[in-house]
């Protein structure tokens, strides 16, 4: 009968693992085993010190035998901790061969996927039973979490908490590797605005960042919101999560379908019906239903909480997520606080948080004071958010949107900005681009810039960025 109390583990895979490696540590299928797992997924701390030795001297491309390792583990004064030599030649001469590697490592790393599911399930237990002035939501809010940490390892084999350096490294040495290799499998994501992604370049929007849009109204937030999640879910192939405070689904799904099929939504009222036009709309509405990748809430005064757990789902049942969109922040149900900035800065930080934990972008729409309509230059700065001083701290991009038609009939009413003003992956800057129909669209960057200039060179007209 099994011991159903017994840590799982597997002493004989962890020991064909690593003597497949000092037999055959160059060919491709005990490459293959290394990469699959990580010092902690061996049970034994002496299989653990061997097999981070292993990995050390692959990364110094230095060969991997019986001898080196020993003469590397002892220069370091760790050959006791490794077992020592006569433990390590027992391993060595018990491998027959390498040929199996791969379905040992596998083995292994089963088992370490078992033990770390048990441990945290233990934690969550711990917790419940903790009298530590937790209310009970707050303690399932922090199981979620623990529960995402299990899928994480499933996929990744990276469990969190303290790591040394030297295992981080090993997982950025491998990134690095993989960006080299394939540039499109850990790159950044991208916006669908040329411009804006030419800027963002080579990092592109790096995944767990909080980026923060703001605007006055009118000037195109809803519509650069919609934008990315579209190009996020048919581009990217990623799920897009839009949560939506301001404005009902059914009319979210209206504008979207107007943006991809770029046709103007009237016709979808009385007598402004078109077949043809129509018809595009609905092929293209179609295309974008068939990516499985766009989910929609417009649940009212929305909370944080709310919005990490419906995330977390999804994240759950489709193994990732590419962006979480939420329009907009000073429409959210805020916890109590002494002023309104400490209780949105809650907000803020909170999805920071998110984006982190779940790899992914978290796009935050926020509103703008009205102050800076006072201003001759009327172009946004982070500091214009509203109740909002926490955002320049949190988010990792800002960017403000600017129309200058919103505030001059006679000027080109398309013609927008969206400015760059905190990166901290990269440069800032602006960009220039055109609003028509509800969509955005590239333009010529010299000459809108040509164009912006002689505009503010008018009298009475001055500005600067």
């Amino acid at each position: 009968m099994t011991d159903m109390n017994m840590i799982p583990q597997n002493i004989e895979a962890e020991q064909s693992v690593l003597g497949g490696m000092m037999l055959d540590s160059g060919s491709d299928r005990c490459q293959t085993a290394m990469s699959m797992l990580k010092p902690e997924s061996f049970y034994i701390r002496p299989h653990q010190v061997i097999f981070a030795e292993m990995r050390e001297l692959v990364a110094n491309q230095k060969p991997i035998d019986l001898i080196t390792l020993i003469e590397s583990l002892e220069s370091k004064g760790l050959g006791e901790q490794a077992g020592g030599f006569a433990y390590m030649a027992e391993i060595s001469k018990n491998t027959p061969s390498a040929a199996n590697i791969v379905h040992y490592a596998m083995l292994v790393r089963e088992k370490a996927m078992e033990r770390y599911g048990i441990d945290k399930l233990t934690s969550a237990i711990e917790l419940l039973y903790s009298r530590n002035g937790m209310t009970t939501s707050q303690k399932f809010d922090a199981i979620q979490t623990l529960f995402t940490d299990i899928a994480d390892y499933a996929k990744t084999g990276n469990r969190r908490g303290l790591r040394e350096f030297s295992e981080v490294m090993g997982d950025w040495v491998d990134e690095v590797e993989a960006r080299w290799s394939d540039s499109d499998a850990t790159r950044g994501l991208s916006t669908g605005i040329g411009s804006l992604d030419d800027l963002l370049q080579p990092k592109g929007l790096v995944k767990g960042a909080l980026m923060v849009i703001g605007a006055r109204p009118k000037m195109g937030k809803t519509t650069l919101y919609s934008q990315l999640a579209v190009n996020c879910a048919e581009v990217e192939q990623l799920p897009a999560l839009m949560f939506s405070l301001e404005m009902p689904d059914k009319q979210i799904v209206e504008r979207m379908i107007g943006q991809v099929s770029r046709v103007n939504t009237d016709v979808f009222y009385g007598d402004r019906y078109d077949d043809a036009q129509v018809a595009m709309a609905f092929a293209a509405g179609g295309r974008l239903a068939q990516t499985g990748n766009l989910y929609v809430d417009d649940t009212p005064r929305i909370t944080l909480a709310h919005i990490v757990a419906e995330s977390r789902r999804i994240k759950r049942e489709r193994g990732a997520v590419g962006m979480v969109l939420v329009d907009y922040l000073t429409l959210m149900t805020a916890d109590k606080a002494d002023r309104n900035d400490l209780a949105y800065g809650i907000i803020t930080k909170g999805l920071k948080n998110l984006a982190k934990e779940l790899n992914c972008i978290v796009v935050l729409l926020t509103q703008l004071n009205r102050d800076l309509e006072k201003r001759t230059n009327k172009r946004p700065m982070p500091s214009d958010s509203r109740d909002t001083g926490q955002i320049e701290q949190d988010c990792d991009y800002w960017i403000g949107i600017y129309r200058e038609g919103a505030y001059d009939e006679n000027a080109d009413q398309a013609a927008t900005e969206l400015l760059l003003r905190l990166n901290r992956h990269g440069p800032t800057g602006v960009v220039y681009c055109d609003q028509r129909n509800g969509a955005i669209y590239d333009c010529d960057q010299a000459a809108a810039e040509q164009k912006r200039r002689a505009n503010d060179a008018r009298p009475n007209k001055k500005r600067e960025f």
